[in-house]
């Protein structure tokens, strides 16, 4: 059970992965080492990541670095807000690259794997990684769907080029062999056999150096023959064995299902996560924000409050009428968004008007005269305008809230600011 949990932030990810990347029953023309680029704001309709945002436009990849460094190219930006978080295959954080950390010049930057050494071009600044297999999922601020066309203009310029083509006229695309990366699910992670036979694969594939959660999970690999040195075999294990690891695997995802709503510190009935770089040395609270929000960012880009239930600890539910008074309002310097989703399929929720967030970039909010606001949630369209005006659709059912902090002033970092709970009218 140990290893399971463990294991599900690299095998949701590498699930991700595969699913986006090679899965055959997937409308996808991207695979690793290159971006694919989502040129319009996300929608109730779109199932490839939970709990994502519409405050942003995404541009994903996938990297593998095992042969060479591949080089990101970021174009410069002018006034647009940006975020490249380059995360391992363990989901912690080896950096991020953003309007915060570079500016707006942009630049290119070698993503290079554990152990590389190299002579990179004088104009290509080094940025070492910790695993050889990454991913990344940039984000580029836009205001509304106006505003779309001339953040997916900047998408066009933004690259990744093998080492060995750098400088070259046209870069030929990625030659991946599928057949070199295993099948991997949303099924599978709850498939003893199969969760625990891809997690050792895993293992030697993007494997990190000397980590102390790696160092102290070797005993418990290597007594079910799944340390990266071995190749599990499950048929030759024990009936007892077997069904040890069948009871793991269902116990493992139950526990990380009911750990989602106390994956961090919770605080006003809200989670408050401001989450480290390295947030897989407490694999319990790891695994349970994988589960409720794969791709997330660390703190330092950005900060995230979710919430379940009501002030008094009431689930969530659209046939019931809730207000959300925020005073202030999140202090930020890029933007701040709240964001409705289902709390049975992890998505946006489709609503007649199609607002599935609302932040301090929304038209026609109607703020208070001592600049607080106050957000209607509930299922039925307010009869009031004013209320109509501050109103987050909820499904007929079971919902959930984010509230989004991007490039969070220091209030935010420190708990000096707090989200206030959700009431119920």
């Amino acid at each position: 059970m140990q290893t399971y949990i463990y294991g599900f932030p690299m095998m949701d990810l590498y699930r991700t992965l595969w699913e986006t990347s090679f899965d055959p029953d997937r409308d996808h023309d991207r695979t690793l080492n290159e971006f694919y680029f989502f040129r319009r704001l996300v929608t109730h309709e779109d199932t490839w990541v939970v709990s994502p945002n519409e405050d942003t436009i995404y541009h994903r990849a996938f990297v593998d670095l095992r042969k060479e460094p591949v080089i990101l190219v970021i174009p410069p930006m002018g006034d647009r807000k940006y975020w490249f978080p380059l995360g391992n295959m363990f989901h912690d954080f080896d950096g991020h690259l953003s309007w915060d950390t570079v500016g707006r010049g942009g630049g290119s930057f070698a993503l290079c794997p554990p152990g590389w050494t190299g002579v990179l071009p004088e104009d290509v600044k080094r940025v070492d990684v910790s695993t050889p297999i990454i991913w990344i999922l940039g984000r580029y601020a836009v205001n509304g769907p106006d505003d779309v066309s001339s953040a997916t203009a900047l998408q066009d310029e933004t690259k990744l080029i093998p080492l060995s083509q750098w400088g070259q006229s046209g870069a030929t695309r990625p030659d991946i062999d599928p057949a070199a990366y295993p099948a991997l699910t949303r099924d599978d992670l709850t498939d003893a056999r199969k969760y625990f036979t891809t997690l050792n694969q895993l293992l030697r594939m993007t494997s990190r150096q000397d980590h102390p959660m790696d160092v102290a999970m070797a005993s418990w690999l290597r007594e079910i023959n799944m340390d990266a040195a071995q190749r599990f075999d499950w048929d030759a294990l024990s009936p007892e064995a077997q069904r040890g690891l069948e009871r793991a695997a269902k116990e493992g995802h139950r526990i990380v299902f009911e750990r989602q709503p106390r994956a961090v510190p919770i605080v006003n009935t809200w989670q408050v996560a401001r989450l480290p770089q390295d947030f897989s040395k407490e694999p319990v609270g790891a695994a349970g924000g994988a589960m409720l929000g794969l791709l997330y960012n660390p703190g330092v880009v950005a900060t995230y409050d979710v919430t379940f239930t009501d002030e008094t600890g009431t689930s969530l539910d659209g046939r019931n009428r809730y207000v959300l008074r925020l005073d202030p309002p999140p202090p930020v310097n890029a933007f701040w968004s709240l964001s409705m989703y289902s709390a049975e399929t992890f998505l946006f929720v489709e609503s007649a008007i199609n607002r599935y967030s609302l932040g301090d970039r929304t038209e026609g909010l109607v703020y208070n005269d001592d600049g607080s606001l106050k957000i209607y949630l509930q299922h039925q369209k307010p009869t009031d305008p004013k209320k109509r005006a501050n109103w987050l659709p909820a499904p007929e059912g079971p919902f959930y809230l984010a509230l989004r902090h991007y490039s969070p002033q220091a209030p935010i970092l420190n708990g000096d600011w707090e989200p206030t709970p959700v009431a119920k009218q």
